[in-house]
């Protein structure tokens, strides 16, 4: 379509005109658009309207007040003109008198109906056990795009909220769900939920810079179901309904929803090791001189709510006396760290960290961060009692991938 360059500025000097009502009309968070807020105007100066005064050529300008006319037929603005230019030669000042009228020329929606419907939409998704939409619904009353999710695009937000409702619903039963037919389900498109990594992270409370496959994880959301690799005494068993599978050598790999706890024909397991990495899994599970009384668990990122749940039924089961992890040190580690010592902590056990103090893990492959970074895990290592790994990273703030530190078994078996 060729671009009417005249009428094409008026209509930005009426969306501008409206973009104005609306910061009025968000002020104080009421959504009340009444007279007195959206009745606002402008004056015609390069400052105000400079798409006005872009427009050099007469015939650009004379299109630009044919089309303004419209509006005026409408009583949707009321325009003002310089008496010392002729009739109508040059525009003084426009005011808006009727916004939604504006709107419909423009066929546009105006921002404060779309909140109104962004509020609505979202609490109506809403219910017990989800994630509070207070602050969205203050940050929308105010024009503010909470977790950078504008009004315009709610439905982003309500879509996630019903991914999280049937993600709880599903997981009830302790199985993993696989991501893309739960999508297809609930929106008809397999990809949907993929798409909506960044406000699920935002509803859940997670970083920006959290991967997609951790955010999912939290909700059990998988696109392919993780085993559980366990690494432990050939003389173990793991049970399965009634069934006892031996541990084997390396490891052994099982669905989690299916195990129940762990069994010894001898001897007993004083120490387990979850580790998040699978290339130091493997390291430490292939290590013959990895001590004989420690079972390593993989533990695939961020665990899912099925891992979690299993590996509290082994820990009920093997009754260890100490329960560890060896992650990343970053904020995504800590995390991680985090919700495993949550889960622990429920039947009756306090997660100690391994190997995640940088002090003791300094190599050539360290990564110096922001101190807003290091203040987030500082956060969690005080909520956890962590205190030599919130020391380590005041004395020493960097980071450190796991992938770069060796497994030792000597360091496990002087570990106190």
């Amino acid at each position: 379509m060729m671009r009417r360059q005249g009428a094409d500025s008026c209509d930005e000097s009426i969306r501008r005109l409206i973009k104005k009502a609306a910061r009025r009309i968000f002020a104080d968070g009421m959504l009340e658009p009444s007279v007195d807020k959206y009745s606002v105007s402008l004056p015609a100066t390069n400052t105000s309207l400079p798409e006005y005064y872009r427009l050099s050529r007469f015939a650009d300008r004379e299109e630009y007040h044919a089309r303004l006319q419209i509006y005026v037929n409408v009583k949707a603005i009321k325009p003002e003109w310089d008496a010392g230019a002729g009739d109508r030669g040059q525009l003084s000042r426009i005011t808006l008198i009727d916004p939604k009228a504006a709107s419909e020329i423009l066929d546009d929606e105006l921002p404060w109906e779309v909140a109104a419907w962004a509020i609505e939409s979202i609490k109506c998704a809403a219910k017990d056990g989800l994630p509070s939409v207070h602050h969205i619904i203050d940050a929308w009353c105010r024009g503010k795009a909470p977790g950078a999710i504008s009004a315009e695009r709610a439905n982003q937000l309500v879509d996630s909220m019903k991914v999280i409702d049937a993600a709880q619903q599903l997981a009830e039963d302790g199985r993993d769900i696989l991501l893309r037919k739960l999508s297809a389900r609930l929106f008809n498109d397999s990809k949907r939920i993929e798409a909506l990594s960044r406000p699920l992270a935002f509803l859940l409370g997670e970083s920006n810079e959290a991967e997609e496959d951790d955010v999912f994880a939290r909700l059990g959301l998988v696109k392919h179901p993780q085993p559980m690799l366990l690494c432990g005494p050939s003389n173990f068993s793991v049970q399965i309904g009634s069934s006892l599978i031996p541990l084997t050598s390396p490891y052994i790999g099982l669905r989690p929803d299916t195990i129940s706890g762990l069994n010894a024909a001898g001897g007993s397991v004083r120490r387990i090791l979850t580790i998040e990495n699978l290339a130091s899994f493997n390291e430490a599970a292939e290590d013959a001189r990895k001590p004989r009384d420690m079972l390593l668990v993989y533990i695939a990122g961020n665990p899912t709510p099925s891992f979690l749940a299993a590996y509290n039924r082994i820990l009920q089961s093997l009754q260890p006396s100490e329960v560890m992890h060896w992650g990343d040190i970053d904020v995504g580690g800590f995390r991680i760290a985090a919700r495993l010592a949550d889960s622990v902590q429920t039947v009756g056990y306090r997660l100690r960290l391994w190997r995640m103090n940088p002090l003791e893990v300094t190599t050539g492959q360290q990564m110096i961060v922001h101190e807003k970074k290091i203040a987030e895990v500082s956060v969690i290592c005080e909520k956890y009692g962590w205190s030599e790994e919130a020391k380590g990273l005041t004395e020493n703030p960097v980071f450190q991938e796991q992938e770069f530190l060796d497994w030792d078994p000597l360091y496990v078996r002087d570990d106190k």
